[in-house]
């Protein structure tokens, strides 16, 4: 593969992050189908194979990969085995829970789970590891990490009774651990997807090895089944980001997934070594998954807010007494954001009807819609706007009302619009309201057999001119942070 190797490098990390270990031949398939890297060679597997190899056998310990089993690769911090060499790697002593603040100063927390689990699932994993041998853990893990389809005949996961007797078979413990997990967990846990929970066992000591090589519940693991909301749980919150996640949503009220991106990515950037913004959003979903099904946030469509079990578990995990300086730009930025949207909404409140009915079709312009005529007092059925958007390959009518004042949009002015759609050839409607919509209204919207109606509340709307730069101007805040990893590289590349 011709490329740099510091790029070669930072391509293999990348894919290793976000997929876990690989084998090489997927590893190379990857990279290639990508265009992180070209090649030459005939063969660029082997190349990537006998490169990855290299490194290894020349710089042992302190290569960044592992082999894990034969033509399987995967990243050193990751997955060094065993837990005292896993707790070399990290900088974490194996007996967190003695001493100290659960047992770990505050300069070793660091987000080192990328996959990371649904607690429930792990308690549930816990009660079935113990007993089996850390080989046959392992082994399943490399087995299912070797497995790979075709565009012809993919793999099919959703479906462990039908693909464990098909692609297990051929090992008995395996199968027999696979379908243990399937079975016990009432299927609940998908024995293919449980390699971010194997990392959380394995990092913080939930499960040890005994002499004849089988695994046994620790201490720790115990206090994690027994206990919730317990003394483990609050730690691996609070190394693994969970706490502070919670503390970003408590602080910012409702907040989208988006918004909470570029604060988790400058958390992130403090205490782990994820990079890449596939990485960063991934970590984010999956402990947003975490705190959701623990019920310590709710999600109302893309918004999420702490709950009150959230806010008094708070208490006891978040144990920072004051937010740092980048922590105090961006909430004074919040503050900011949130009077600038209440002003904005007043604004359009206080709008003249036909100028509030130019601004929905200069929206619909800007989000891409084609043929956008406002038709105002003159439109029929309550119509202000007709527009046309593109579905696929096919081109579509859409009726839209604008409704400028401060009262619950009801069911009965949605039934006008869609009783309108014909007037105007239009297959579906929009309803832009400064207000909210009744229940009423929300359920009918997309009544099944019925035309769709979009309801866009005053949230939204503003959400939709901030999004589209519409009677907003934004101005960008620039934060210095020194890029230690950055200056590494250069000396790295000086030394050699």
């Amino acid at each position: 593969m011709h490329q740099s190797r510091n790029t070669l490098r930072q391509a293999v990390i990348k894919l290793l992050e976000e997929f876990g270990p690989m084998h090489y031949r997927k590893l190379a398939e990857e990279i290639l189908s990508k265009g992180l890297a070209v090649s030459s060679s005939k063969k660029p597997e082997m190349t990537l194979n006998s490169t990855l190899s290299a490194d290894i056998t020349r710089n042992g310990s302190k290569s960044e990969f592992i082999r894990l089993s034969p033509g399987v690769y995967g990243l050193r911090a990751l997955h060094a085995a065993g837990p005292e060499s896993e707790s070399k790697v990290l900088g974490v002593s194996p007996n967190h829970g003695r001493g100290g603040k659960n047992g770990v100063s505050d300069n070793s927390r660091q987000v080192r789970i990328p996959f990371f689990p649904v607690y429930d699932e792990v308690r549930h994993l816990l009660k079935i590891w113990p007993g089996c041998t850390k080989a046959h853990v392992t082994g399943l893990h490399s087995t299912l990490a070797q497995l790979r389809g075709t565009p012809q005949n993919p793999v099919t996961w959703t479906d462990p009774d039908t693909w464990i007797p098909e692609k297990l078979s051929d090992d008995m413990d395996i199968y027999d651990l696979a379908m243990a997990i399937w079975v016990e967990s009432n299927k609940g846990v998908n024995p293919r997807y449980i390699y971010g929970h194997w990392l959380l066992v394995q990092k913080y000591d939930l499960l040890s090895v005994d002499s004849d090589g089988k695994l046994r519940l620790t201490d720790q693991g115990r206090d994690f089944i027994e206990h919730q909301g317990g003394r483990t749980e609050i730690f691996l919150d609070q190394q693994e980001g969970l706490a502070e996640l919670l503390a970003m949503i408590s602080g910012s009220g409702p907040v989208r997934f988006g918004d909470l991106v570029d604060e988790w990515s400058e958390y992130l950037e403090q205490y782990s070594k994820f990079r890449t913004d596939s990485t960063i959003r991934d970590t984010l979903r999956r402990r947003l998954k975490n705190l959701l099904d623990r019920g310590l946030i709710d999600r109302e469509r893309t918004n999420y807010s702490v709950t009150d079990a959230g806010i008094a578990y708070l208490k006891r995990a978040v144990t920072s007494s004051k937010p740092d300086e980048r922590q105090q730009i961006r909430k004074l930025a919040k503050m900011c954001e949130g009077k600038v949207r209440e002003a904005l909404l007043e604004h359009l409140l206080q709008m003249h009807p036909k100028a509030f009915e130019d601004l929905v079709g200069h929206l619909l312009d800007k989000m891409n819609y084609q043929n956008v005529v406002v038709v105002g007092q003159s439109g029929d059925g309550g119509v202000d706007v007709i527009a046309e958007i593109e579905l696929g390959v096919t081109s579509v009518r859409e009726v839209v009302q604008a409704k400028r004042h401060r009262n619950t949009v009801q069911r009965k002015d949605l039934d006008a619009l869609r009783g309108s759609l014909y007037r105007f050839n239009a297959v579906r409607g929009t309803i832009v309201a400064t207000s909210s919509f009744a229940k009423g209204a929300k359920e009918a919207a997309f009544a099944q057999g019925a035309a769709p109606i979009t309801l866009i509340d005053g949230d939204r709307l503003v959400d939709l001119l901030i999004e589209h730069g519409i009677g907003i101007r934004k101005h960008p805040i620039e934060v210095l942070s020194i890029d230690l990893d950055g200056l590494s590289q250069v000396e790295n590349s000086v030394e050699e």
